[in-house]
């Protein structure tokens, strides 16, 4: 109904015509904004009822109009009137008509004229229109509350979950940094209680340790040689493994109760109070804590149950102080059953795995001993050089073959080399092992001293054996770049004695902790210092280009190369230290950890400019520690 009364509008509005047509066209679409807007009245939003048009006929038995049954069918269905009603609309209840559009059917022949009861009957079937649609509008708006209930009460659950995995996530990262920081102390040996109890649950999960080897005795008897402060700091660890592990959380459980009892324990001591309980006697209480310790978790809940009901029960003659002392400690030895059941695992596992070790290493093959030299008497008797292999006994050491096929067809001991006599030499040309060994040390010493580059650094015998091409590499690297103006290299070992020396110095031998474990080393290096003239106002006075004044050194570039640096997460370091012999010149070492000892040079004592603006550079990036200063200079006032 509202779409044809649009649209009759529309039509209205096209055609030509007066203005009475463009006032229907108005009407038209205010009655479907009432159409589309009106409330229900009648409180269900039903179909429309037709007790507001009975018939034809009104109260007193007059035919009634359209205009009339119209005007009856709003006020009682919809309760529009044309003087109140939501769209201002005073005209709400007359019908539109298309004036035009009738006349042009009439001409052609086509129009229909409508009675009256067909009239009434499509303003009612409007009405219920009206009302249907209002009732779907209102089923949508349930509908659409219901969907936002259960989207929002979807986004609560989907919340709660990812919270909930949110929250796990946490525990076991805390989790694992607390093991992480555990397994690191027992590394470093510092290890505390807490870690050593960390260390057994890890062992019975299935966690290797080079060290196997766990606590001597369960982890609560550790409180009893522990002092007040102790105890306090093991509880505090205690009570973050407990919220962090949720693996073993009965395990940390018992061991909260144990050390909370120990804590208890050690206040009464310094109270002077007693340590089992008022209503057991001294000479029992050895007794009762032995028997106690000697049952299973189970038993003692058992116990535990019989304990309670016989003092429900009563009877005469019962110690109820007794019972009521035995009875509290009961859940302490619980604790302690609990905690014992983890050690024993522990300790099962690391017997087994140390067993394993062992017979690993006795399975391992043995090194087959040295053959026992021939005595100089045997040299004699061996066979002349012209005779097979066979026939010599095969006295010339076994080689393995090529291959397989190579093995197949020349049979065992074929590609040995031949044992001569040493009939068949000069006693001159032959030498003995020991003096030829000698001997080729002393040339392999020689060419090492001929060929060594002094500017490389201080690369004596300890270098023997490692492999430094890398660093020379990058020696080679650094010293391709060449010299910027005024700088010249400073590589050389210092010469001279007081103000002379300048360069590297040689440090006396010092003993590090890992010599055991790492060769130590000296770092290669590749250093640069930088000498001008200073053109001061006293300079510029004195002296000229032709007769310049005495340089002097204006800063220093020291490339130290650390490429096999055992934790290259620690930078090495540099230290200035006062230089003994002259108050002129200051040490500048530099300190690496292994496998580097460490190196010094000799400088000039002057202030350092360390502004960045001014060429200021200390960086240490892939094994490589730069350090760039120029002085400060000093302007010339009279």
């Amino acid at each position: 109904g509202a779409a044809a009364a649009v649209e009759a509008a529309a039509a209205a509005a096209m055609a030509p015509g007066g203005k009475k047509a463009e006032q229907n066209g108005s009407r038209g679409r205010d009655r479907s904004r009432s159409d589309e807007r009106g409330r229900s009245t009648s409180g269900g939003g039903g179909a429309a009822s037709s007790s507001g048009i009975s018939g034809s006929r009104g109260a007193a038995g007059k035919p009634l109009t359209v205009k009339k049954a119209r005007k009856d069918i709003f006020a009682s269905e919809l309760g529009y009137k044309d003087e109140s009603n939501p769209f201002g609309d005073q005209s709400l209840t007359e019908k539109f008509v298309w004036k035009k559009r009738n006349e042009y059917l009439q001409a052609a022949g086509l129009y229909k004229g409508t009675s009256k009861e067909q009239e009434v009957e499509k303003i009612q079937s409007k009405v219920r229109e009206i009302f249907q649609v209002k009732k779907r509008r209102d089923e949508r708006e349930v509908e659409k509350q219901l969907l936002d209930v259960q989207r929002q009460e979807h986004d609560k659950e989907r919340h709660d979950e990812l919270y909930d995995d949110w929250l796990g996530a946490e525990d076991t990262f805390h989790l694992d940094n607390a093991k992480s920081r555990s397994l690191l102390r027992i590394e470093q040996g510092r290890e505390r209680p807490i870690d050593l109890v960390v260390k057994e649950l890890a062992i019975v999960e299935g966690t290797e340790f080079d060290d196997m080897g766990i606590l001597d005795k369960p982890p609560h008897r550790m409180f009893t040689e522990m002092g007040l402060g102790e105890v306090e700091d093991m509880m505090t660890d205690i009570e973050v493994n407990l919220k962090a592990d949720k693996q073993h959380k009965a395990f940390w459980k018992a061991m909260q109760y144990a050390c909370s009892e120990a804590l208890e324990g050690k206040h009464r001591e310094k109270a002077g109070g007693r340590g089992f309980g008022s209503g057991v006697a001294e000479g029992v209480v050895s007794e009762i804590h032995e028997l106690l310790s000697s049952k299973s978790k189970s038993e003692l809940e058992d116990m535990l149950i019989e304990i309670k009901a016989s003092l429900q029960q009563g009877g005469e003659g019962m110690d109820t102080q007794f019972f009521d002392a035995v009875a509290a400690k009961i859940p302490l030895f619980m604790a302690h059953a609990e905690i014992n059941d983890w050690h024993e695992k522990a300790r099962k596992k690391s017997a087994a795995r140390e067993e394993a070790n062992r017979d690993s290493a006795e399975a391992a093959p043995r090194a087959s001993p040295p053959a026992e030299e021939a005595s100089e008497g045997e040299w004699d008797d061996l066979p002349e050089g012209g005779k097979p292999p066979s026939e010599r006994g095969d006295l010339s050491p076994m080689l393995e073959p090529l291959s397989v096929l190579e093995e197949e067809r020349y049979g065992d001991g074929a590609c040995s080399p031949v044992l001569e006599p040493l009939s068949k030499y000069d006693e001159q040309d032959l030498l003995d092992p020991d003096d030829d060994e000698r001997l080729m040390r002393q040339v392999r010493q020689t060419l090492v001293e001929a060929f060594a580059e002094p500017s490389a650094g201080a690369a004596g015998s300890k270098d023997r054996g490692l492999d430094r091409s890398k660093e020379d590499a990058w020696v080679a690297s650094e010293k391709a770049r060449g010299m910027e103006s005024g700088e010249v290299s400073f590589n050389a070992a210092g010469k001279g004695s007081a103000d002379e020396f300048h360069g590297e110095v040689s440090l006396t031998t010092k003993s590090y902790e890992w010599e055991g474990k790492y060769k130590p080393r000296k770092p290669r290096f590749f250093n640069r210092v930088k000498t001008g003239y200073e053109w001061n106002k006293y300079n510029q006075t004195h002296y000229d280009h032709d007769n310049p004044p005495p340089k002097r050194v204006q800063g220093y570039k020291f490339n130290i190369f650390y490429p096999d640096l055992i934790d290259k997460t620690k930078a090495p370091i540099y230290y200035v230290e006062r230089d003994p012999e002259s108050p002129e010149t200051v040490l500048l070492r530099f300190h690496a950890g292994p496998p580097y000892e460490d190196t010094a040079f000799k400088i000039v004592n002057c202030e350092w400019n360390t502004s960045h603006k001014f060429g200021f550079r200390v960086v240490f990036d892939r094994g490589v520690l730069q350090l760039y200063f120029n002085f400060k200079r000093h302007r010339y006032r009279r």
